[in-house]
């Protein structure tokens, strides 16, 4: 009986960490690849694609490209290169052993522009599955973070805006 359990246990534990490595997006080839298109359309300043990437209830909901004007204009120079990139959160709801929910936060950091500025980071935060929210699948917030004279010493200008909803 002893042994029984040993095994079962020790199944279950390999069995919750081949899932958990199986679902890290991130690390898959597609998702960084997205994320470096993604980059290439910032650097590029390609405001009809990037608006492409967001989801549908963020394009309804802003105005996209005044907000991206905004945030290209509080960028000194353009955008040229980034140190790396990572994902800083991803959250996932599975309701009868199905993904119901999913979404994963990338950053650029130390992005460099033509004029020699570095910017500490370049975020968004995109929704990759939400079956109860369709609308709201796909890229909801751009961010950068730019020095200010503030309390914090900084601010970031946003393009889009976090979702909320009920249920």
């Amino acid at each position: 009986m002893r042994t029984r359990r040993a095994i079962t246990f020790v199944l279950t534990v390999f069995m919750l960490f081949s899932l958990a490595s199986c679902r890290d997006i991130f690390a898959s080839s597609h998702a960084k690849k997205e994320a470096v298109k993604y980059f290439e359309y910032l650097k590029n300043r390609d405001i009809d694609k990037l608006n492409s990437l967001f989801s549908d209830d963020v394009r309804d909901t802003h105005d996209l490209d005044k907000e991206w004007e905004e945030f290209f204009a509080g960028i000194d120079g353009n955008i040229v290169s980034y140190e790396g990139i990572t994902s800083r959160g991803e959250s996932e709801r599975i309701d009868h052993g199905k993904t119901t929910y999913y979404d994963i936060n990338i950053i650029y950091e130390n992005v460099v522009t033509d004029t020699g500025k570095t910017y500490e980071w370049i975020c968004f935060s995109q929704v990759r599955e939400n079956k109860k929210h369709p609308e709201n699948k796909g890229i909801n917030l751009f961010a950068v973070k730019l020095p200010a004279d503030n309390e914090d010493g900084y601010v970031e200008k946003l393009v889009g805006g976090f979702i909320t909803y009920t249920d």
